[in-house]
């Protein structure tokens, strides 16, 4: 992958001191989603991908190809107001994007993927376990016919089925609310990266909102979050920022009282330039 500012992303990996087997099962790539994507896992030998979107090689407005972004198969209006909304939240700063990067590196350090296999195993046991007890212990395949037993083991894996998206969407929030924390705690520098992050991708939600029409208040709320039904699957965008808000507030009025290298010193600058 080429990285525009490659810097930065050496300055991320360096402040997060991976490992040097971590660094070599650890890849990027460009991804022409407009979000960060991540596979796999430094946990396993196999490692991990992480996508980073086209829009993190824009330094300024003038960078983005206006021309080749399309919203609802139509050209999009630069003129309006949702249009410079758009263009202003495609744009994010070095200190936006290292956020970004060391939280995606976090998730991937994580056991993120051994949890949700454990889980789906464990719900697919219990399903077949809960079923066999009952059959068991209410002689279900002698007092009932065919079509009622189907019956009595689909309730019990469609009831296995709510506790197991229960359980997953708590596990993708809690482990959204871990890695930004841990993103944040390395410097308020990062911090302050997360809050722009989140803040422009509200914006851009905001703005799509409105290009997209009847079609964008089914995707995205009035604040900027996406729209979910009955799952809870990550948290609400406006919350990460409000939390990135109470990480950055921690750092106010605190001084550091111990001499940084020559490469912490310059660090901020280098990330903020």
């Amino acid at each position: 992958m080429i990285v525009t500012n490659k810097y930065v992303l050496l300055q991320v990996l360096h402040r997060i001191n991976l490992s040097l087997d971590d660094e070599e099962r650890l890849e990027f790539f460009t991804t022409f989603q407009k979000d960060v994507v991540h596979r796999g896992s430094l946990q396993l030998r196999t490692g991990a991908l992480i996508g980073l979107p086209s829009t993190f090689c824009y330094r300024t407005v003038d960078d983005v190809e206006c021309s080749s972004v399309v919203v609802g198969e139509k050209a999009v209006n630069w003129s309006s107001l949702a249009g410079e909304e758009l263009l202003n939240a495609l744009v994010l700063s070095d200190k936006a994007k290292a956020f970004v990067i060391a939280r995606e590196i976090f998730d991937v350090k994580s056991f993120r993927v051994h949890l949700q296999t454990l889980l789906q195993s464990a719900c697919l046991i219990s399903v077949y376990i809960t079923g066999g007890v009952l059959n068991e212990r209410f002689l279900l395949t002698l007092r009932l016919k065919p079509w009622a037993r189907f019956s009595v083991f689909s309730f019990i894996a469609a009831a296995w089925l709510l506790i197991y998206i229960t359980l997953d969407d708590a596990l993708h929030c809690r482990y959204d609310n871990s890695v930004d924390k841990a993103a944040a705690r390395l410097r308020k520098i990062y911090a302050e990266g997360g809050v722009e992050y989140y803040d422009s991708v509200l914006k851009r939600n905001r703005a799509l909102r409105t290009l997209l029409g009847s079609r964008g208040d089914k995707q995205f709320t009035y604040y900027g979050n996406i729209v979910s039904v009955w799952r809870n699957h990550t948290v609400q965008l406006t919350t990460r920022r409000d939390n990135l808000l109470k990480y950055l507030a921690e750092y106010k009025g605190q001084e550091e009282t111990v001499v940084q290298p020559d490469f912490d010193q310059n660090e901020e600058a280098d990330i903020g330039a």
